[in-house]
């Protein structure tokens, strides 16, 4: 038990360490900042909010509610809970891998995880998906134990993990689906097909009642890439091997930071390649069994899904709990991964020649992944045009109690995910609050139809979309001129006085 405990431990630390390195420097984004509108406010009015919008990130927000009582609302208290658990996938991944070929099999794996963009991104991101992630390889782990010694309690633990990944995202089903082709496939899960099926109500039972309560709520993705042809970059480019969100008019979308549009190619071009040979490799073993469904079959319902249904329902990082099937098959095109995961069955014992290509591969990969890593660690991180902590400490270093400001609704979130910045000003937009009117944005009125509450004020800033001027001219018709004008990457703030106002000696 020691010699999988401790090395899994210990990589469950170093990609714990790794991935949260600089995690606290990227401003909030509005997925974000959803995330704190939607845990900031009273229980009634947040199961409020789950009627009207997000129901099916409730338990999400319920977890993070009572982990936010406790510890706040930094970047850091509320990302804490995703890097832990991609720690706690990490760790588990070398235990799977353990079991299933050989020690170094599993520390490769794990380690090509920890080092895929798409997994830093999910470690470093106050939403949902690391924590799926996390319940899904923990099912995965309970399944191999339970192909190794059929016992009562790793089905249970099968059962648990499954009602915690659908919980978190319905979409983890699909490991179940999975799981259920691997059943098939193996001899020794054929002949514990009951049980299997005995921890199905778990995974089904609640994917069954988000997904009705997601049907009535749909509007939420109507604004996803219908399928076209631009999925399958999504899919060879995007799901594992960047941070981006999707293909948008044949770019990528947010733009890659410096060098990351090359580095993802060389990224897909190495490990899709391992894969395939690793998939090779081990066509007669249970790791192929296991790993291949597990990439494919949710891709596959995704995205086929989508097509019969007529609606998107692909986003890379919705499928985020797909990300330990590429490491399992690669890492067996550089490692010998003989014999089968089952108590008392020949394993091969990985030579010296095996362990300098698992090194120089994941040197290779962590090269080639570096520019993400960095990219996804500077303020703007996230999205260069979700600029929020900007706005806010422009508003907070520069603007003085009682002035008015101008918000859109985009601006309105990032007005709750940095609340203490805006204390003091006038918000002369805002009708109903998010918590009142059960929703994750503010209602906003347009500027024109708040003239009344502007005028009383000699100072009023304005914060819209870079190049969006239309609030600008507004308020130039009202009789205000633009006294200073601030630039961020996504928004700029501008703050207009009166004309029959002298400017600030600082102005």
């Amino acid at each position: 038990m020691q010699r999988t405990t401790r090395p899994a431990v210990l990589v469950a630390v170093l990609a714990t360490v790794y991935s949260g390195v600089g995690m606290r420097t990227p401003s909030f984004w509005v997925d974000e900042a959803a995330t704190i509108s939607a845990i900031d406010r009273s229980l009634p009015d947040l199961f409020r909010m789950l009627g009207n919008i997000d129901a099916v990130h409730g338990f999400y927000y319920l977890l993070m509610r009572g982990w936010a009582t406790l510890f706040g609302l930094s970047e850091f208290a509320l990302r804490l809970p995703s890097l832990l658990a991609v720690g706690v996938s990490a760790g588990l991944v070398v235990a799977i891998g353990r079991r299933i070929g050989s020690l170094k099999y599993g520390l490769t794996a794990a380690a090509l995880m920890v080092l895929l963009p798409r997994t830093q991104y999910v470690a470093t991101d106050a939403r949902s998906y690391a924590l799926a992630l996390a319940a899904g390889v923990a099912a995965t782990y309970f399944l191999v134990r339970a192909r190794e010694v059929p016992e009562r309690r790793f089905w249970v633990g099968y059962a648990a993990a499954g009602l915690l990944a659908t919980l978190l995202s319905f979409y983890t089903v699909l490991v179940f689906v999975a799981h259920a082709v691997t059943v098939c496939l193996d001899r020794r899960l054929r002949e514990n097909w009951r049980p299997f099926l005995a921890t199905s109500p778990a995974w089904l039972i609640p994917t069954a009642l988000l997904a009705a309560i997601g049907t009535s709520q749909q509007f939420q993705i109507a604004w996803i890439r219908p399928i076209d042809s631009g999925v399958i970059s999504e899919v060879v480019l995007l799901q594992f091997f960047s941070d981006a969100y999707l293909m948008l008019d044949g770019g990528i979308a947010p733009v890659p930071t410096p060098g990351e549009n090359i580095t993802m190619v060389g990224l897909a071009v190495l490990l899709w390649g391992m894969a395939i040979a690793g998939a090779v490799r081990l066509r007669k073993h249970f790791a192929a069994r296991l790993a291949l469904p597990l990439l494919v079959v949710p891709l596959l319902c995704v995205i086929g899904g989508s097509l019969m249904l007529g609606s998107p329902y692909y986003l890379p990082r919705y499928l985020s709990f797909v990300l330990p099937s590429v490491p399992l098959l690669a890492a067996a095109a550089v490692l010998t991964v003989d014999g089968s995961a089952t108590r008392g069955e020949r394993r091969a014992t990985p030579s010296s020649r095996d362990h300098r290509a698992a090194v120089g591969v994941l040197a290779a990969v962590a090269v080639l992944a570096l520019p993400s890593y960095l990219g996804q660690r500077t303020e703007y991180g996230r999205s260069p045009g979700d600029d929020f902590r900007f706005v806010a400490d422009t508003l907070r270093d520069e603007a003085e109690a009682g002035e008015a400001v101008v918000l859109t609704v985009d601006a309105g979130l990032g007005r709750i995910a940095y609340r203490d910045s805006f204390a003091g000003l006038v918000d002369v937009t805002v009708g109903t609050s998010a918590d009142d009117w059960g929703r994750i944005y503010d209602q906003r009125f347009d500027l024109d139809a708040v003239k009344d509450e502007v005028l009383p004020h000699d100072v009023v800033w304005v914060v819209h979309a870079r190049g969006d001027v239309a609030s600008e001219r507004t308020l130039e018709s009202f009789g205000y001129r633009e006294d200073e004008r601030f630039d961020g990457t996504g928004n700029t703030v501008v703050r207009f006085i009166r004309e029959d106002v002298q400017s600030s000696p600082t102005s």
